[in-house]
């Protein structure tokens, strides 16, 4: 039976059957202060959160009456950061990023899932502003020095209610659709790819593993070697391969929360992630 999740940032009440029904939060900018929900009226607005403590400027496009383009589809958003570096044992300053809330969607089975649909349009810019196109050069030059990534981030565990939790769960598998700097690195670099993956669409994973240090949680990186801008592809092979050789998830684990942001390490200059597009659908058998 197939169950469509919806993107959006309201429940929607509907026919029993037919979706699983999805709150996509604006994880970033809700957690640090408890921001009431967004939807008070029946108007169009540009707004934005500035969270002084996590160094981010985040821009979200709110449709306050709830119509967007699809019950699939999140709200456009931007976020501006620069950062120092941080300790090469934990680099990450943070994740900022839109996800699917856990209200009536998760935990799913692996066993279960039939499709994970992502369709995403990104662009990252030195500055304050969204530009259309990626200045690769710019952002691998030695002088802005950027470090970041654009990811999907997906947790899973053999307890429904730990793979809910991004502290609890055993297992975080990452699909990178774009890597700058030297200093970004997937979770066991050093060993190097583990096995490639090719989506029906044509686009090609290779995997790294390995453990953080920081959460003693198992990392399974899926990494694509160039920057995926305009994205759209069925994910579900990368998260019901066989991990047994590894000690990777099994069909028999939860996955119970799914989101897509950047992980932002370090950059000598203001620079913008913009997400004008942003589809996640998932459907279960």
């Amino acid at each position: 039976m197939g169950v469509g999740t919806i993107v959006s940032l309201s429940l929607f009440v509907l026919p029993v059957g037919l979706s699983l029904g999805v709150l996509l939060g604006l994880d970033a900018y809700r957690a640090a202060n408890g921001q009431p929900r967004l939807f008070l009226n029946s108007e169009v607005k540009n707004k934005t959160y500035c969270q002084v403590s996590y160094g981010i400027t985040p821009n979200v496009t709110i449709f306050e009456n709830g119509t967007y383009p699809t019950k699939t589809t999140a709200p456009a958003w931007s976020i501006t950061w620069q950062y120092a570096p941080k300790a090469e044992t934990a680099p990450v300053h943070g994740f900022p990023n839109i996800k699917i809330d856990n209200t009536g969607t998760f935990p799913i089975l692996v066993s279960d899932l039939a499709s994970v649909e992502v369709d995403v349009k990104w662009m990252y810019s030195v500055g304050d502003v969204p530009l259309s196109t990626l200045n690769t050069t710019l952002f691998s030059s030695t002088e802005t020095e950027i470090n970041t990534n654009v990811a999907i981030d997906i947790f899973l565990d053999s307890d429904a209610s730990n793979a809910q939790d991004t502290t609890k769960a055993k297992y975080e598998i990452m699909v990178w659709l774009a890597t700058f700097g030297t200093a970004t690195q997937q979770i066991g670099y050093d060993q190097g790819s583990r096995d490639t993956v090719t989506l029906s669409d044509g686009t090609s994973f290779d995997l790294y593993y390995g453990t953080n240090s920081v959460t003693d949680q198992i990392v399974l990186t899926w990494s694509s070697s160039s920057a995926l801008t305009d994205f759209s592809g069925d994910i579900t092979p990368l998260l019901i391969k066989n991990y047994s050789s590894i000690g990777g998830p099994t069909s028999a684990d939860y996955m119970g929360y799914m989101a897509l942001g950047s992980e932002v390490l370090n950059s000598n200059v203001n620079v913008t992630l913009s997400v004008p597009h942003l589809s996640m659908n998932i459907t279960t058998s």
